[in-house]
């Protein structure tokens, strides 16, 4: 049986050639988000023990290979499932073939909101709808009060939201190289890993580092948020 990344690599074919969805097992989403989970916690332990190791190395690259790969077989079905619940509410089918049960229940709501903004937007459009009322002049009105809404308790699970892209989790951070290793990739560039080089990274590659014994952190400004 080929393995989960193959069979990833499979359902993008086919979900790219085929104008409806394509099929899929019927737990994809839980057991591809199960995998990616997996494939990260196996790259991460290997860096941490060796960042030296190739394992860990193939196992990063993998982890990003098929990262991308399940956000292109998401975003394809997700755009064809907004262009069915269109059709649907100007009168096309409403039957979702091969759609999973997320899906459906996307289907569901996109379809109920675009029938809720013809009949309010526009009445005229339905059958026995009533004519579009006459604009009457704006009348003055106190202003609405402003609501603030409830600051969440500090521990509380509001207060774990993760930050936003380009938020302090991106920032970098100082360490210092304590031996020669191997290249280390960050984004787009290879960094050489000197003995006595200090290195603005990003904090997860810092930590890396720090956990392999191939660097120490440095007590410094921090760079602030990527550009």
């Amino acid at each position: 049986m080929p393995d989960t990344f193959t069979l990833l690599l499979e359902w993008r074919r086919n979900e790219a050639a085929a104008r409806s969805l394509a099929k899929l097992p019927p737990d994809y989403y839980p057991s591809t988000a199960q995998y990616l989970a997996q494939l990260r916690r196996s790259y991460e332990s290997d860096l941490r023990e060796n960042p030296s190791s190739r394992k860990g190395e193939i196992s990063r690259q993998t982890y990003q290979r098929a990262s991308q790969v399940a956000r292109d077989v998401l975003e394809g079905r997700m755009q064809k499932v907004l262009s069915l619940a269109f059709q649907a509410s100007i009168g096309g089918a409403r039957e979702l073939p091969n759609a999973l049960a997320e899906e459906q229940a996307m289907f569901d709501q996109l379809l109920a909101t675009f029938l809720s903004v013809r009949r309010s937007a526009a009445p005229y459009l339905e059958p026995g709808g009533a004519p579009p009322a006459t604009p009457t002049p704006p009348t003055a009105s106190a202003p609405a009060a402003s609501v603030r809404p409830p600051t969440a308790p500090a521990g509380s699970a509001a207060s774990e939201t993760p930050p936003p892209a380009g938020s302090a989790s991106d920032a970098l951070a100082y360490v210092r190289v304590v031996k020669d290793s191997r290249p280390l990739e960050v984004g787009s560039e290879t960094v050489d890993l000197r003995r006595d080089d200090i290195l603005s990274i990003a904090t997860e590659s810092a930590r890396i580092l720090v956990a392999g014994k191939v660097a120490e952190p440095v007590t410094a400004r921090p760079l602030g948020p990527r550009a």
